[in-house]
């Protein structure tokens, strides 16, 4: 078999690799194509078999660091680093809290001081139909906004909480320690890239809570204003999910959701792993 193959998407974003052997991740020059390819595209589509939690952390491995998540819960037994997210809608109302969280635009692990730099999610288990997850570039966001509302954002901060008011779902409970290892942080609002230098608006519709220096009435008509552009969706992909897909996304400058339109009952079952990332600036 030859070189692998990048075949951009033909969206806002993305690309997908095809003709990569997962098993090879682990070779220098593969680990530095997928991170190439990664801060170019954003996004990343790696189609494939179906990968027990120890091969999933070993292709993981090739974008950075493993950081486990905060929810032990979610955690995969003897491999802490893969996440089991059970998305699995179910008629007597116990389904994960966290599902219909991820049906608003967030980023991963916004509310940790240093979150992640990627996120990798892998299906196990599909729904008949629906369930598509969409993705948001938000470098085009932030170059979409007008010159005198990027001068005004210019510089600003704004604090990112485990929840928010401002989220339209509560968030799954938190053990003492977790609650301990998750305070409020402060973030800017828009984000350098600290591969290609570019600019990003960097958003979560579920944790972002308010805009320092403003009363939260002013914030929340800013935020509420930036978000419309986010909703725009000339800026956004909507991957429909085939068994054993590896999707890689950039949590630096994208956010992403989930239509929760599958059938009540029909498995959905994706395994997750993080990428350690840095403090943004």
């Amino acid at each position: 078999m030859g070189s692998p193959q990048v075949i951009p998407l033909r969206a806002a974003l993305g690309a997908r690799i095809e003709g990569l052997d997962r098993a090879d991740a682990a070779n220098p020059e593969i680990t530095a194509f997928l991170n190439r390819v990664l801060a170019e595209h954003l996004l990343v589509v790696v189609p494939g078999d179906r990968m027990a939690p120890k091969q999933m952390r070993d292709f993981a491995s090739a974008f950075s660091k493993l950081k486990p998540q905060v929810l032990r819960y979610k955690r995969s037994g003897e491999v802490p680093e893969v996440s089991v997210m059970v998305s699995t809608l179910m008629a007597d109302g116990t389904t994960d809290k966290t599902a219909l969280r991820s049906e608003d635009w967030h980023t991963d692990d916004s509310y940790m001081a240093i979150p992640a730099k990627a996120t990798l999610l892998h299906s196990i288990e599909l729904p008949s139909h629906g369930g598509m997850t969409w993705f948001c570039n938000m470098h085009s966001v932030y170059e979409a906004l007008s010159e005198a509302t990027r001068r005004r954002i210019d510089g600003k901060c704004a604090i990112h909480a485990y929840d928010t008011s401002r989220a339209r779902n509560r968030p799954s409970q938190r053990t003492a320690r977790e609650i301990a290892e998750t305070p409020d942080v402060e973030h800017p609002l828009v984000r350098t890239h600290p591969e290609t230098g570019r600019k990003a608006l960097y958003l979560n519709f579920n944790r972002l809570d308010r805009i320092v220096g403003m009363d939260r009435e002013e914030s929340d008509a800013l935020l509420d204003e930036l978000a419309a552009e986010a909703r725009n969706n000339k800026h956004h992909y909507g991957h429909a999910w085939t068994l054993g897909d590896v999707v890689v996304w950039d949590n630096r400058a994208t956010m992403h959701r989930v239509d929760v339109d599958y059938p009540m009952g029909e498995s959905r079952i994706m395994q997750r792993v993080l990428i350690e990332g840095d403090r943004p600036h």
